[in-house]
């Protein structure tokens, strides 16, 4: 039996097999993780890779680009062993086998932090990990943008995002519409296509609140370098617009291959009633003075 040489240069170009996503985030001890036994894996890390280190002898290929790690299991070639003549010799054609590989320590140094990882090889499919540093309560740190700079109208938006995103009832709205799907958004700065599935509408007197799902169908990961790429391709009238945010619902804060964003629009229900709103801020700082 020996071992198969496998060009690193292979490693690299293997971005498009990745299916099975793991995050971890903000961790200071010895990580384990199950990983391809037989596929390319690979690590995301939130700076640059200074260097890696591992032990030669369990056989672990790996190599680095910018902040991120390719690992794969070396895979071993058997063939059938025969004596003749008092000689060993092989025959037959030879087998590439899998289940030698070891489990195996890493340690990966990056320009912030040095991880460590005890990897285990399973039988599953590549595996793309993605190692993090921040995560906030997304309640607490919800990025809203609006086209209002009126306090009345922030204390509003931000209500009505947070009890959709946290999946609680609106009072004093009822729903009109689910599950509608809508044409594909090309987003020029990443080069990408983004499925975008009209999810629900709810609407009550003064606002209409739109929620959407972006779904990444493509074999990378995107980030969203604009929200309004997105938003302007999708609603009719910008001058209804009152807030929006797009939501990743995880720690990187981007979207995963086959994973999807939601997006939350807030729009004024009618633009003949904003009187309304200008008349209910002024009745609030009366009432606050």
């Amino acid at each position: 039996m020996k071992k198969i040489n496998i060009s690193i240069a292979l490693l690299l170009c293997a971005s498009s097999m990745f299916a099975k996503n793991i995050v971890i985030d903000n961790w200071n001890e010895t990580k384990h993780i199950n990983i391809s036994r037989t596929d390319i894996n690979r690590f995301v890390f939130p700076s640059l890779i200074k260097t890696q280190v591992s032990s030669k002898e369990k056989d672990l290929l790996v190599t680095t680009s910018g902040n991120e790690m390719f690992v794969k299991f070396s895979p071993y070639q058997e063939q059938e062993e025969v004596q003749v003549g008092g000689k060993t010799v092989t025959q037959g054609t030879s087998t590439i086998v899998y289940n030698k590989a070891k489990v195996n320590e890493i340690f990966v140094v990056t320009e912030n932090k040095t991880y460590s990882f005890i990897l285990h090889p399973e039988d599953s499919e590549s595996t793309t990990v993605l190692v993090t540093e921040s995560f906030k309560d997304k309640v607490e740190n919800i990025k809203t943008s609006l086209n209002s700079d009126t306090d009345y109208v922030k204390e509003i938006a931000n209500n009505l995002i947070n009890n959709i995103l946290n999946n609680n009832p609106i009072k004093g709205y009822e729903i009109v519409q689910e599950n509608k799907k809508l044409n594909s958004v090309y987003i020029p700065q990443i080069k990408a296509d983004m499925n975008v599935e009209l999810l629900t509408v709810y609407k009550g007197y003064k606002f209409i609140i739109e929620e959407y799902k972006i779904e990444n169908n493509n074999n990378f990961i995107l980030s969203i370098p604009d929200t309004k790429n997105i938003l302007y391709s999708i609603i009719d009238r910008k001058d209804l617009l009152v807030a929006y945010t797009l939501y990743y619902d995880n720690r990187i804060y981007k979207i995963l291959p086959n994973d999807h964003a939601r997006l939350i629009v807030i729009k004024y229900a009618n633009k003949d009633k904003l009187w309304l709103i200008v008349i209910l801020q002024k009745q609030k700082e009366i009432k606050n003075f």
